[in-house]
């Protein structure tokens, strides 16, 4: 292992983000409707499809904190506030690989926002990885990892946030190396749970 280039164990900072800017736009989001459950199976809103064909409405390199994330200009920026669900749900679960990420909101609004679901996969991307489990993956995929991480670390302008970024180690996001960019959300067999969909540049 190259114990002197990556690093690992160290706890990274709670993050917050505040509302996205407002801005014209020429769709609207769905009203939302008075019933809430706590988890159910329906219809994603629309900016969080999945597509095999078409990029997502969301341009997002998760790399990135939340505010860099932009809508397709075909959407009103008022879907980030938006239900992540038709009908809301008050919490949702997102997996990739062994990941669970659980989301729940992070306002006053009593239901997933669109908005909550970028925040808290950045919320766990940022969380630190550990040295087991980057062992327990091939050399070459422990090269892309390492590269990832230096490529993130390298990437601050600042020195002293280079430095400081470098001495918080790998975290999950290096994991998906270069598919880092997100590309929509898609059902699963288990009930409240999605599958992030990851794409590259």
């Amino acid at each position: 292992m190259p114990g002197k280039t990556v690093r690992f164990n160290t706890p990274s900072p709670a993050y917050s983000v505040s509302s996205l800017p407002e801005t014209d736009g020429s769709l609207s989001p769905p009203p939302i409707a008075n019933a809430m459950l706590p988890a159910v199976d329906g219809q994603l809103c629309p900016v969080l499809h999945y597509s095999r064909s078409t990029p997502c409405p969301v341009a997002w390199d998760m790399s990135f904190p939340v505010e860099t994330a932009r809508l397709h200009p075909a959407y009103n920026q008022s879907y980030w506030s938006a239900s992540a669900t038709n009908p809301p749900v008050a919490h949702l679960s997102i997996i990739y690989g062994t990941w669970r990420i659980t989301i729940v909101p992070a306002t006053r609004l009593p239901y997933v926002t669109v908005l909550d679901i970028l925040q808290g996969l950045y919320r766990f991307l940022r969380g630190t990885s550990s040295e087991r489990d980057f062992k327990s993956l091939s050399p070459d995929k422990q090269r892309r990892v390492e590269n990832a991480y230096n490529q993130r670390w390298q990437r601050c302008l600042v020195p002293a946030e280079r430095e400081m970024e470098r001495m918080k180690g790998v975290k999950h996001i290096d994991f998906l190396a270069d598919s880092r960019y997100f590309w929509g959300l898609t059902p699963t067999k288990e009930l409240g749970v999605w599958q992030l969909q990851v794409t590259r540049s």
